[in-house]
């Protein structure tokens, strides 16, 4: 089902918080569809309850508890204030934004003076929302006032002043502009028994015409009169119920069972919604499992809002919903298809997102990447000004179609070969005895030398700090040379970098080992592998040696250092079969000090110390 564009005359451009909760200081620009995300606990969840309580529909209360507190802190100084900012301008029937709200227009009648100007003469509206400490009631209070002097530059947030001419913003004020927040335990259950739910505002009216309904109720009485005479139980409990004259009073025959509604206003009571997917019994929704429930209550909402729309004047409501965790109870391959339909809502969206899947299809411009940086919580979003459509192909294409899980990764290590995807994890579980993934550390393979540039400007734009293990060889310090100069670094001597470890003397990983001195972990890996004993030098050798490589090199290993050869050779022909042996092979040696290769050594030393780490293996 598509739905179409509905313009409401104007679109939130900005919000700024400060002191709310984790988010201490961040400003984040919304687009039609805004996407947040990052990893766990990183304020997005925050940021949805702030603009929740600044415009959110019903109760808007901010508590003592929501105000920033530092780790160093017992108790939050009675000075501190939430401030909520959020900046509206007109937009056109594209939903572009314009300079002027067009004269007659429902929101100059709401707003009036509320409405200003910025030094370019451009019309805006700016709400704030503060909380803060009232020593003559001794508690905290929440204010809602129009702003004046909106400043550009969010480092002067504070300069901008409460306009006084407006008066406060009443709840009438924010009605028509409300946001919607759906948590993650939104249940289509509690939307069917709650009487305050969307479901309820929208079949409390069925928009019936009195003849419609007079006729309707007509049919009901005698449907329902047809069900009690037919029933002898009912029959037999309505006699019975009858007596109840000859204590309370009254006159026999004024008790009635009603067994379905005698009147349309009642319908909403004993309404329900059923379900069956194909070939199987149909349900009632609330009997479904929580996917389908999750699911439903996002489609009542999308009912309720559209349907508000549709019966509103022109332009007198902007439909605002916030969705955490859309993907919720739902497979991997309804994420895809419940972000469609998300595209499809008309008004502003804001959704906050674990799922790869769903973050897969958004449009990079549309992420707002949340990460703490302490007890703070940061917000960035990737500048694409500067990105041609080949750099943004490139960075859908390579990195969130195939890789949206580095989204919320701690850290990124990068790397170009088969091998180092496959044994990297094996060594750094070992390392620090827990998987990469649990400490948020995503280890990527680029697919080649060549393709680092997508992976770092998307590292780099969302500050998540990013480490490349790379090869000595000169084409491959080439590329990353040139990747690291893409992303703005001024020294890009890969050499020099202080998150770029490069293999010695021109190896890749496979040579590189055979150089650190392991032959006796490979042999001990080969022989394993292949169930024999002296596999390199009774098989290999002599069947390979002589036999044409790649680019039409002959195989020599019977001259001077030709082991080595067959030892780096036997490991590059099959790197897809040998990696995670090798790499178990080199972390159960005796000796501790050889069971990390030095230069990954270096790799993991310097993550722990960035990322407050402890090397456990």
């Amino acid at each position: 089902m598509s739905i179409k564009f509905q313009d409401s005359g104007i679109k939130i451009i900005e919000v700024r918080i400060r002191n709310f909760r984790s988010l201490k200081e961040v400003n984040v620009s919304l687009d039609w569809l805004t996407v947040l995300i990052g990893e766990n606990n990183s304020g997005k969840t925050s940021f949805l309850d702030a603009l929740s309580a600044a415009i959110g529909i019903g109760k808007r209360d901010i508590s003592r508890d929501d105000i920033f507190l530092a780790p160093s802190e017992n108790k939050v100084p009675k000075e501190r204030e939430i401030t909520i900012d959020v900046l509206i301008r007109p937009t056109d029937d594209k939903g572009e934004t314009i300079d002027s709200f067009p004269e007659g227009s429902y929101w100059i009648e709401l707003w009036g003076n509320g409405i200003s100007q910025d030094d370019n003469d451009n019309e805006y509206v700016g709400i704030r929302t503060q909380m803060k400490w009232d020593s003559t009631r001794s508690e905290y209070i929440t204010e809602r006032n129009f702003l004046v002097n909106w400043q550009d530059d969010p480092k002067k947030w504070d300069l901008a002043r409460i306009n006084e001419t407006a008066g406060s913003v009443s709840a009438a004020k924010i009605e028509s502009l409300a946001l919607y927040l759906l948590d993650a335990k939104r249940d289509v259950r509690d939307e069917l028994q709650k009487r305050g739910s969307f479901w309820h505002k929208l079949v409390s009216d069925l928009n019936l015409a009195d003849a419609e309904i007079e006729n309707i109720e007509e049919a009901l009485t005698t449907l329902n009169h047809a069900i009690i005479s037919s029933s002898d139980v009912l029959v037999h409990v309505q006699d019975h119920l009858d007596d109840l004259h000859k204590t309370i009073g009254g006159d026999k025959g004024n008790v009635s069972i009603t067994s379905i509604p005698r009147h349309i206003r009642d319908l909403s009571k004993g309404m329900d919604v059923n379900f069956a997917t194909k070939g199987s019994q149909t349900f009632p929704l609330a009997r479904h499992g929580m996917g389908t429930r999750c699911l439903a209550a996002v489609l009542m909402f999308r009912a309720y809002t559209t349907w508000r729309q549709k019966n509103a004047k022109s332009g007198q409501v902007h439909s605002m919903l916030a969705l955490e965790e859309p993907e919720a109870h739902l497979h991997p391959q309804a994420h895809r298809a419940l972000f469609n339909q998300i595209e499809e809502m008309s008004g502003q969206r804001i959704i906050s997102t674990h799922s790869p899947y769903i973050a897969g299809q958004a449009k990079i411009a549309q992420f707002r990447h949340f990460r703490k940086d302490g007890a703070n919580s940061v917000v960035t979003q990737i500048d694409t000004t500067s990105l041609n459509e080949e750099d943004i192909r490139k960075i859908n294409r390579m990195v969130l179609n195939t890789r949206g899980d580095i989204l919320y990764a701690r850290a990124l290590v990068l790397f170009e070969g088969e091998t180092e995807e496959q044994a990297l994890p094996i060594f750094a579980e070992s390392y620090w005895q827990r998987q990469p993934n649990a400490l948020g550390i995503n280890l990527v393979g680029v697919g080649g030398s060549g393709n680092y540039l997508p992976f770092l400007r998307l590292a780099s734009s969302f500050e998540i700090p990013w480490y490349i293990f790379s090869d000595g060889e000169t084409n491959a310090l080439k590329h990353v040379k040139k990747a690291l100069e893409q992303i703005g670094i001024a020294d890009s001597d890969p050499t020099k970098h202080a998150n770029v470890f490069v293999l010695p003397n021109d190896h890749y990983f496979e040579s590189y080992l055979v150089s650190e001195k392991y032959e006796d972990a490979i042999l001990a890996m080969l022989d394993s592998y292949h169930m024999t004993e002296n596999y390199l030098d009774t098989d290999y050798i002599p069947k390979m040696d002589g036999n044409k490589k790649k680019k039409t090199i002959t195989r020599n290993y019977k001259s001077s250092e030709g082991r080595k050869r067959a030892l780096v050779d036997v490991l590059t022909d099959k790197k897809n079969r040998y990696a995670v042996p090798l790499a178990q092979s080199i972390t159960s040696l005796d000796d501790e000090t050889r069971r990390y290769p030095d230069k990954l050594q270096e790799l993991f030393k310097k993550m722990s110390i960035d990322m407050n780490l402890e090397r456990r293996g």
